[in-house]
């Protein structure tokens, strides 16, 4: 599975403060063209998001504290093979 913007997304975490903070990032994914980005938000309950009405891409999840590029990846595998269960 070819996943690019790994390296970028890592780095976008490193300031990332963990679950108490109002600020998250959401992973994103397109099976189209296997690129992977991040929507930063701001919430304290965590509810708010980027809706995508596009078939292929893929909501994989909330980053709320660092996390390397096999995380992140993980994160990405996990949520297509969710999709196409």
């Amino acid at each position: 599975m070819k996943i690019s913007g790994l390296r970028k997304i890592a780095g976008e975490t490193k300031s990332l403060q963990g679950h108490y903070s109002s600020i998250y990032l959401q992973l994103n994914y397109d099976t189209s063209d296997g690129h992977a980005w991040t929507d930063q938000h701001c919430s304290l309950g965590h509810n708010s998001w980027t809706q995508y009405h596009d078939d292929t891409i893929i909501n994989c999840g909330i980053l709320t504290e660092p996390a390397t590029m096999k995380e992140i990846e993980a994160m990405i595998e996990r949520a297509v093979c969710e999709k196409n269960a």
